[in-house]
């Protein structure tokens, strides 16, 4: 009786260990994959304003930093990280300024291979953006008249995109960037009839953008 459980203890244990050793190898076959890389693209901007008096056409801008992929154990998921320098012109009667910001991107990805080397996917997510250029710009016309242009510090967004991976290397996708809410603020006066009268105008604005980009991981 003894030798008995002595064998079944045995077996258990080497159960125990068989299965550990299955678990381990399965689990570090299914550990997600990270790749880092950089990215850069450009955008097309479009302000929005509150006042149907002013109006705007579209913008060129551009971007670039490093960025990471972590591909999920689950086939076709995965997540996107990104930390971006942004640059874009915003015109605003006449005037052109230039928009810096730091911009951080997150975004969850679904995606299906076509063959070995192409691939392609959708994504959507989150991105923060933090002005690190001038925020607040005033000026004088000629009719002595005071126009004040000012951007909010920072900005919540959300990117909606959709790309294509190939050559195991690269990605190229393009994406719509909808803010949440305002992202900057014009003030302004007119001069009425009599030279000396100042009505004041305020309007917000918001700023829609098209992003075209391209990605090398490493």
């Amino acid at each position: 009786m003894q030798n008995y459980f002595s064998q079944m203890k045995s077996r258990w244990m080497t159960m125990i260990g068989l299965s550990f050793i299955i678990c381990h190898l399965s689990f570090s076959e299914a550990q997600a994959k990270v790749r880092f890389g950089v990215t850069g693209g450009f955008q097309l901007t479009q302000m929005e304003f509150s006042h149907e008096a002013l109006k705007d056409n579209n913008r060129l801008g551009w971007f670039a930093g490093p960025t990471l992929k972590i591909t999920l154990p689950v086939v076709g998921l995965g997540i996107d990280v990104a930390a971006l320098y942004d640059q874009r012109d915003l015109k605003v009667n006449e005037n052109v300024f230039k928009q810096k910001s730091i911009v951080l991107q997150g975004s969850a990805r679904c995606g299906a291979s076509i063959g070995e080397l192409i691939g392609v996917f959708i994504k959507v997510g989150p991105q923060f953006s933090f002005n690190v250029g001038d925020d607040f710009v005033h000026w004088l016309t000629t009719e002595e008249e005071y126009k004040q242009f000012s951007l909010q510090e920072t900005m919540l967004s959300v990117n909606f995109g959709a790309g294509i991976n190939f050559a195991k290397h690269f990605e190229a996708d393009i994406r719509y960037n909808v803010p949440i809410s305002k992202t900057s603020d014009f003030t302004w006066t007119e001069l009425g009839d009599q030279l000396r009268d100042q009505t004041w105008h305020h309007a917000k604005s918001r700023t829609n953008a098209w992003n075209v980009s391209l990605t090398y991981f490493f």
